[in-house]
């Protein structure tokens, strides 16, 4: 194994072990991605037949066309899962003869093994622990990629780390999209490798062409990556006019399998829950939940983790240095587009969630603009920069310990629905006496 490779399968490693370590998980909208998973796998469909007795309990998330059970939530989890899903079944039926070796293991073994087999009517919450394992996966992976993406940007190898840990851990990445096998981790993971294929091809325009390709799957995983897909294909043909056909060649090896699947399950080229009309205007509405995005006490991205504030300031230093490129401006248009987006959502706080859930797409982004403050960061020394490294220092730790307590208490999940439900009395996200980030109940 060469040495960056070794780096990056310990970083994920590292970063793994830690995720999964975190107790809480919050499959709220992602009770169907497994099963959607193994009817992938046993019957190459996405139909969720096999299931049918279970749906006369459970009907969250389900999308019934003709006869046929679908998971109504996005398909890409699913794919996600299938090459973990699979390794592990693969790895469990090995090792099975050697299961009688402790009680414990043959009794996990047999457990997996029953839950990957049966159908019919079954527990749809017995996934939820391998979820949050699969979920600690695909973020840690998507970690690894934004340590990739800090030495693709030239920074050491101790910024590029820090860089990377305060992605995956000061940021919701640790308390929404390793919680649960929903289309945050995977959403975001593409992004970022969209994000490193870019940068990479400022020095090797050729590898724009490879682009194409995590940024389509990442509108698999989510319908508002559209906006990452139409701004940044208009900056590929700007910027690589040469190049483009291969971005859109490798974008098509995604969308044209993805066209025929809705068609054929669907009859029609969306699926279901891409359709526009999901976007509501209310002019009042929109401008509380502007605000609310930003910087409420239940749902604001600046409030549960306020490093990414030093976002603003990083822009501010690459304008001031001349790095600022076309690549910051399309960023900094999808950012405040999809912040305009999310807000036009009947539900804009996301349910029953934890902190800015709606954001949490638009991270590996944000970070990106941290770039050049973790490149200033510096006590000692004639470049010292004490009060910004302060500032970030303190700024991470706050972000942190927020994220830290929505991945490890669910009292912060109790909030949702004490004294109040709060998707019945949303003035709740506005009460700084009672702030979910607390997490009292």
């Amino acid at each position: 194994m060469s040495r960056p490779w070794a780096t990056y399968a310990l970083l994920f490693l590292g970063f793994f072990a830690v995720l999964a370590a975190f107790p809480v998980y919050t499959p709220f909208d992602s009770k169907l991605t497994l099963p959607t998973t193994l009817s992938l796998l046993r019957e190459g469909n996405i139909a969720l037949d096999e299931y049918a007795p279970t749906f006369q309990v459970h009907q969250n998330g389900l999308f019934e066309r003709d006869g046929h059970y679908y998971n109504y939530f996005p398909l890409g989890p699913s794919l996600v899962a299938v090459p973990m899903v699979a390794l592990v079944d693969g790895f469990v039926r090995l090792v099975t003869p050697v299961g009688g070796l402790h009680p414990s293991l043959g009794r996990s073994l047999a457990h997996w093994r029953h839950l990957h087999d049966t159908t019919g009517l079954v527990d749809l919450n017995a996934w939820n622990e391998p979820q949050r394992y699969f979920a600690s996966a695909v973020t840690a992976l998507a970690g690894v990629a934004m340590f990739v993406l800090g030495m693709s940007l030239k920074l050491s190898r101790r910024r590029a780390l820090l860089l990377a840990a305060v992605f995956v851990f000061c940021t919701p990445l640790l308390s929404t999209a390793s919680r649960a096998l929903w289309q945050h981790g995977p959403s975001l993971l593409f992004l970022t490798l969209t994000l490193v294929c870019l940068v990479r091809a400022r020095d090797n325009p050729a590898v724009v062409g490879w682009a194409g390709l995590p940024l389509a799957l990442a509108y698999v995983m989510r319908p508002t990556n559209g906006l990452s897909v139409l701004l940044l294909s208009l900056y590929v043909v700007w910027t690589y006019p040469r190049q483009a056909w291969r971005f859109f060649a490798s974008a098509l090896l995604v969308a044209i399998p993805w066209v025929a699947v809705n068609q054929v399950h669907y009859g029609s080229v969306l699926a279901p829950y891409y359709e526009p009309q999901r976007l509501e205007w209310s002019s009042s509405r929109v401008a509380e939940a502007l605000a609310g995005n930003l910087v409420s006490p239940g749902r604001g991205l600046f409030v549960f983790t306020p490093v990414l504030l030093l976002s603003a300031w990083g822009l501010w230093l690459d304008v001031r240095a001349r790095t600022f490129t076309r690549l910051h401006a399309v960023l900094l248009a999808v950012v405040a587009l999809h912040w305009f987006s999310i807000s036009t959502f009947p539900h804009w706080w996301g349910g029953h969630s934890y902190g800015p859930r709606f954001f949490t797409d638009m991270v590996p982004y944000l970070v990106f603009f941290l770039v050049p403050v973790v490149r200033s960061l510096q006590w000692k020394g004639p470049e010292a920069r004490r009060g910004l490294t302060a500032t970030f220092a303190v700024l991470a730790t706050l972000s942190l310990l927020i994220h830290i307590h929505g991945a490890s208490s669910r009292a912060v999940y109790r909030w949702n629905s004490l004294p109040l439900d709060v998707d019945e009395h949303p003035e709740r996200l506005w009460d700084w006496t009672d702030p979910q980030f607390l997490g009292r109940r």
